[in-house]
């Protein structure tokens, strides 16, 4: 999808007067490892900023290597959810002199700064830098409370029509569309998130929401969008105000909640406003049907009442979907299929069944060194594609055997197949959907 961050972060840094940013998606922009260099030579930065996720680790030190290699003196930045959490690693490349941890625009600001005027570093909240053959961490302290004020992403550094061609996380749609950020942070403190945003929630006003969907919809002729928030609905009446705001501007868009949303923070007329503002599909986050291992997650899902909002969502026409995850620490065989019973019984078009895996900067991650398990070290290994950290008592093979069993049920069960041909909002994509389930049938942990 698109580089929503790098976006954040290319309006933010363009407010001062002479700062001037180009922003490099590589697969999207066609520009392959053998011509970045030459687009680095051709653009002349002052500094590079990288932004990655875990699992695409090795592209991340792979084009600050690049960088060097081209301009050996060019100040190289990593950014985004892998650097925040493996800080020491990203760190210990000598190809990357700084990283910014957690949330970027005050960070990267004061850095951009400092470097066009040969300021300290050593004072930038959230910061890492190496000095002397050191690396030091200043702590995130300093988060943005009124989003607001701040500008929209620089939607014109990228080419919207070229993500098409892409998965997107709902899998829904076939023409221009966007990812929004319309709040940030979570309030709820579920061991497994990395809190990149902090724990406070913070959100734009229903206007402000309204003002970009409006934009984007006018200029780049956009009527799809995926809200990719931490929390959609953590204040229901501003959710609710949002959905008002775009059934009453006319605009014929769809939208989903591919990720975005608390399943069990929501009522009636949060799914009716919904489906007339163009709601067509959702996620809910259910993660463990064990009351018990809900508690020690701490994420507290009232189950009986997100069990009756899938129904609610998909009486109003809204494709559900439901996200799980397996392998929790002491998580016994009991839990395991009761957690397959609740995506089985349920009103789900769609479940997909993830394997736990703790990553550096979790709560989890420390449970898991306390049990003398190993955390994710292995980046090109994710829960996505292959292997997983088993936190139970029980083998691997046993873990993986019921997992397939749950997938077993759930997707070769007549009347939910049925389900999904009647309600996907897309028909043309149901052969693609049929390719994936069958690869999730021979995926091996």
């Amino acid at each position: 999808m698109a580089p929503l961050g790098m976006m954040y972060l290319a309006a933010y840094l363009r407010r001062r007067e002479g700062v001037d940013v180009r922003i490099i998606d590589m697969s999207p922009a066609r520009i392959t490892y053998e011509n970045l260099g030459q687009e680095i030579r051709n653009y002349r930065p002052d500094w590079l900023g990288i932004s990655a996720l875990t699992f695409e680790s090795d592209g991340l030190h792979r084009v600050a290597a690049i960088a060097k290699e081209v301009r050996p003196d060019l100040p190289v930045v990593a950014g985004g959810p892998h650097p925040s959490a493996y800080t020491n690693q990203v760190m210990g490349d000598r190809h990357i002199d700084y990283a910014v941890i957690g949330e970027g625009e005050l960070t990267t600001d004061d850095l951009s700064q400092a470097l066009r005027t040969h300021g300290s570093v050593d004072i930038i909240d959230g910061l890492a830098w190496r000095e002397n053959g050191s690396i030091h961490v200043n702590p995130r302290l300093r988060y943005i409370e009124n989003l607001d004020a701040m500008p929209y992403p620089a939607w014109d550094l990228i080419d919207i029509p070229r993500y098409r061609k892409f998965v997107r996380m709902s899998r829904y749609g076939n023409s221009n569309y966007v990812v929004l950020f319309t709040s940030r942070a979570c309030p709820y403190q579920c061991l497994y998130c990395h809190k990149i945003f902090g724990k406070g929630f913070q959100a734009r006003s229903p206007e402000n929401v309204l003002a970009e969907i409006k934009m984007l919809h006018d200029t780049y002729g956009v009527r799809e969008f995926e809200i990719v928030d931490d929390i959609f609905n953590c204040d229901l009446p501003r959710a609710k105000r949002i959905f008002d705001l775009i059934a009453e501007s006319g605009m014929k868009i769809h939208f989903t909640l591919p990720n975005a949303f608390r399943g069990d923070h929501a009522d009636e007329e949060f799914f009716a406003k919904a489906r007339r503002a163009g709601a067509v599909f959702m996620s809910f986050a259910v993660e463990t049907a064990s009351p018990r291992l809900q508690k020690m997650i701490r994420k507290n899902i009232q189950l009986e009442k997100i069990n009756r909002n899938i129904a609610l969502a998909r009486k109003e026409g809204i494709f559900c979907q439901g996200l799980f995850m397996l392998g929790f620490p002491s998580e016994t065989r009991e839990e395991l299929r009761t957690t397959i019973d609740f995506a089985v019984r349920s009103q789900l078009h769609a479940a997909h069944f993830f394997m736990v895996n703790p990553y550096e900067g979790t709560e989890l991650a420390e449970l898991a060194k306390k049990m003398g398990k190993p955390v994710v070290n292995d980046f090109n290994n994710n829960y996505m594609t292959s292997g997983f950290s088993n936190l139970t008592d029980l083998s691997d093979k046993e873990v993986n055997r019921i997992r397939r069993w749950g997938l077993m049920r759930f997707w070769l069960k007549p009347s939910r197949v049925w389900a999904i041909v009647r309600d996907y909002p897309r028909k043309s994509q149901l052969p693609y959907l049929a390719i994936i389930l069958i690869k999730r049938f021979l995926f091996k942990v």
